[in-house]
C-alpha cells in the first residue's frame, strides 16, 4: 500500500518557489511606487516652474522692467529687477539650491533625490541696456574692394585695433534685452527641460 504525502524537501522547494516569486513582485511594487512618486514630483514642479515664470514675466510686461542685477550672498544668488512703473520700483527675486522666492512667495524644488538642485553656480544674467552704438568694422566706402573706414588692424601679438574709426559707420539696435537662466542640476546630468528663464526684449 502506497502512502502519499509531502516530503520535507518538497515542502522547502516550494516555500523557496514562492519567495523568489513574492520577491520579484515586491521589487515590481517598489518600482511602480518609485515611478509614481517621481512622477508626481516631476510634475509638481512642472507646475511650479510655470507659476513662477508668469508671475515673474507678468511684472516684466506690466512694470515695465528697467534694468536687472545679479549678486551672490552666502548660499543665495540674488537678483535684482528694477521697473519703470508700479508701487515697487524694485523686487528682488531669490534662488538657493532647494527655493526661489520672489515677491512674497516661495517654490520649493520637491524631489527625493538629494541631488536634485538649483545649480546656483551657473545661474547666468545676459543683458543688453546700452544706448551706445557699436562701430561697424571693415567699411569700403568707395567700393574699391578696400577698407577704408573702421578698419581691423592687428599687431604682432594678435591684437586688433581699429583704424580710420567712423561714427558715422556704426550699428545701433533699437532694442534692449535682458536673459536669466536658473539652471537645474540633476546630480548626473543637466536637466535643461527643468531650467528656469525669463526673457525680456523691448524698444529702447
Amino acid at each position: 500500500m502506497n502512502k502519499k504525502g509531502i516530503t520535507l524537501v518538497e515542502v522547502i522547494i516550494s516555500v523557496g518557489l514562492i519567495s523568489v516569486v513574492m520577491l520579484f513582485l515586491f521589487h515590481i511594487l517598489m518600482d511602480m511606487q518609485f515611478e509614481d512618486t517621481h512622477s508626481s514630483y516631476a510634475k509638481e514642479n512642472q507646475i511650479q516652474r510655470a507659476a513662477i515664470i508668469k508671475t515673474v514675466q507678468d511684472d516684466f510686461k506690466d512694470f515695465k522692467l528697467k534694468n536687472a542685477t545679479l549678486r551672490t550672498v552666502g548660499n543665495t544668488i540674488e537678483i535684482r529687477f528694477e521697473y519703470l512703473e508700479g508701487t515697487e520700483k524694485q523686487k528682488l527675486l531669490l534662488v538657493q539650491e532647494k527655493s526661489i522666492s520672489y515677491d512674497g512667495e516661495t517654490w520649493n524644488l520637491e524631489s527625493e533625490n538629494e541631488e536634485l538642485k538649483y545649480d546656483i553656480s551657473k545661474v547666468k544674467l545676459n543683458l543688453s541696456l546700452s544706448d551706445t552704438c557699436s562701430l561697424m568694422l571693415n567699411v569700403d566706402t568707395n567700393g574699391d574692394g578696400v577698407c577704408d573706414k573702421n578698419c581691423e588692424k592687428k599687431d604682432a601679438s594678435g591684437n586688433i585695433t581699429i583704424i580710420n574709426q567712423d561714427s558715422n559707420y556704426q550699428v545701433c539696435s533699437d532694442y534692449k534685452y535682458i536673459h536669466i537662466v536658473i539652471p537645474v542640476d540633476t546630480g548626473n546630468e543637466e536637466n535643461v527641460i527643468d531650467d528656469i528663464e525669463f526673457f525680456y526684449l523691448t524698444q529702447k
